[in-house]
């Protein structure tokens, strides 16, 4: 079974962000095997968004599942990179 969310715009505004951890939360929670999260719309990550994907990674890897970014723009990639987070995320 595979989800996909698609956040939009910029993640860190409270009303969107609580969205979005509402929804994270119940893709990994909800078992499925692949999460998808498309960020082509997301203009910026605050460090509360970015801890939320990292640790639904973690999760993700613990029961052998996958999650995935795709849409990726370049600015967000180079922060990524920057901080070494392409060694934890998946980017496709």
């Amino acid at each position: 079974m595979e989800t996909r969310l698609a956040l939009k715009g910029d993640v860190a505004n409270i009303e969107t962000w609580d969205e979005f951890s509402q929804e994270l939360t119940a893709a990994v929670d909800g078992g499925t095997k692949r999460l998808v999260l498309d960020m082509e719309r997301v203009t910026y990550l605050n460090s509360s968004a970015l801890g939320s994907i990292v640790s639904a990674q973690r999760k993700m890897s613990e029961r052998e599942a996958e999650m995935v970014l795709v849409n990726v723009s370049k600015k967000l990639l180079q922060f990524f990179e920057l901080y070494n987070l392409t060694e934890i995320l998946t980017v496709e």
